[in-house]
């Protein structure tokens, strides 16, 4: 067997929901001269989530917080990075005296102590994150905000501390300005909204000094914690190892060939029924992380299926990837291809025709001589780009209809591989399960639109040595 991996990106990163942070803004974090980053959002978008887990990854770094209640019980993980807590943070009372002597000579330490005015004093860090500046300046009147911005911003340099400010952008649009004017790095943290969706990202406005290699990041606060989601990168695992196929979660279900999606379909495909995968396009990324585990899985069960090829793809295209993980030999004797580039000399490759009920007459044909053969249904997966290409839009609706309603007569699975931008729309197709993958900034993600969920990004886990992947929920 060939070799085979999913990764997110380049090398082996373990993806962990307890944190982790861009490169880029590490690299900024780490640098040895001083630094100022100024993290702006709306509320609910993360902020102070983001400013725990540079206090959960540097050691050397302390909180100044305006709002107790918005860091809530400090969550510290397998790391020992909030060791002796309570003298790395103070919260500050909006009723303060604020008593800013204005000296230019005084330290950074001294001008944030006297700028907090709490007790007990903070002592010396690398690193201040500040929860939030908004709060913080609120008391103090326009025209001192900018001096003692100024005053903190030049010492910190001086003195080579990471200044990290968080403010919101309902922030005075002037203070903000100054902000943004006096920053090394602008970050800013997003909700967006899409068809009754919602996913998280962080855009890097500004990185002085520093090459950005990604300028927008995927984000999830899963657990409590702020973790982003690197690019996507589909690969082979190095290794392959056998594993026990997954049975059916209940009789009237099938299983998907992976548990998160299982669970996700609320238990597998529906037997007798029509399920749809909406897919961006038809690369492989797309169409290998549904047809691998789910076409693996069901001929290692000694299942045969009937596949209608993706436009352009061959059936050695397609049977090259199922071979990493089933026995080419299985592939032939289990599955029949059909397709209008279906060229080959193979016994299991046939053509359509031009006549759209022919093929689906030869379809027929094939499943039940595969159903006598094995005594077991098969298991149809229908690329519908190719059917549309061929018969055009009208004729395929009529084909899946006719398909569609022979099914609850049967423990069929029939799975159709539908692009967005094809002229057949899924509301034309009676289906009980809808599954759409789509890339968000650089990250694979699935969704349901029956049943519905929100985005979930797929996480290969690399260590089965067999294509598997769990799902982390973007929240």
């Amino acid at each position: 067997m060939g070799p085979m991996t999913l990764l997110y990106n380049a090398g082996t990163i373990d993806v962990s929901t307890e944190g982790l942070f861009p490169p880029d803004i590490r690299t900024a974090l780490c640098t040895d001269r001083g630094y100022v980053i100024v993290v702006s959002g709306e509320p609910g978008t993360g902020k102070s989530l983001f400013a725990q887990e540079i206090v959960r990854e540097f050691p050397n770094s302390c909180a100044i917080l305006t709002d107790k209640e918005g860091w809530g019980e400090i969550r510290t993980g397998p790391s020992p990075a909030f060791d002796a807590w309570k003298e790395r943070h103070v919260v500050v009372d909006y009723w303060r005296p604020v008593t800013w002597s204005g000296s230019h000579r005084a330290s950074f330490l001294q001008k944030i102590n006297e700028l907090v005015a709490a007790e007990p004093r903070l002592r010396d860090f690398d690193t201040i994150v500040v929860d939030s500046w908004t709060g913080l300046v609120e008391p103090i009147d326009s025209a001192r905000r900018t001096e003692i911005l100024q005053s903190l911003v030049q010492t910190a340099r001086e003195e080579k501390k990471k200044l990290v400010l968080i403010a919101d952008t309902s922030m005075p649009g002037g203070d903000l300005s100054r902000l943004n004017h006096v920053a090394d790095a602008i970050l800013r943290l997003e909700k967006v909204r899409t068809d009754g969706r919602m996913y998280r990202q962080l855009v890097i406005e500004k990185l002085r000094s520093m090459p950005i290699a990604q300028d927008t990041f995927v984000f999830t606060l899963d657990r409590g914690f702020f973790t982003y989601v690197p690019w996507y990168v589909h690969q082979y695992p190095p290794i392959m190892i056998e594993r026990e196929p997954l049975g059916d979660p209940s009789p009237d279900r099938m299983s998907t060939g992976n548990r998160s999606f299982d669970t996700l379909t609320r238990g597998g495909f529906a037997k007798g029924t029509l399920s749809i995968i909406e897919v961006d396009n038809l690369g492989a990324p797309y169409l290998e992380t549904i047809y691998l585990p789910f076409l693996s899985n069901h001929l290692q069960l000694g299942r045969p299926a009937i596949v209608l090829l993706p436009e352009g793809w061959s059936p050695e295209r397609f049977t090259s990837g199922l071979s990493q993980f089933v026995d080419r030999e299985i592939v032939e004797k289990q599955v029949v291809f059909f397709g209008r580039q279906a060229l080959g000399k193979k016994g299991n490759v046939r053509s359509i025709d031009d006549d759209p009920w022919k093929t689906l007459q030869e379809i027929r044909y094939e499943a039940s001589q595969l159903e006598r053969r094995f005594g077991m249904d098969v298991t149809e997966l229908f690329a519908l780009d190719t059917l549309e290409n061929k018969y055009g839009a009208a004729h395929v609706q009529e084909l899946m209809a006719e398909v569609t309603a022979a099914l609850p007569d049967t423990k069929r699975v029939t799975l159709t591989i539908l692009g967005r931008q094809q002229a057949i729309k899924s509301t034309s197709l009676c289906h009980a399960i809808q599954l759409r993958v789509q890339e968000i900034g650089g990250v694979l993600t699935v969704c349901g639109a029956n049943p519905r969920t929100n985005f979930f990004a797929i996480r290969p886990l690399l260590s089965g040595g067999f294509l598997d992947f769990d799902l982390l929920p973007i929240v």
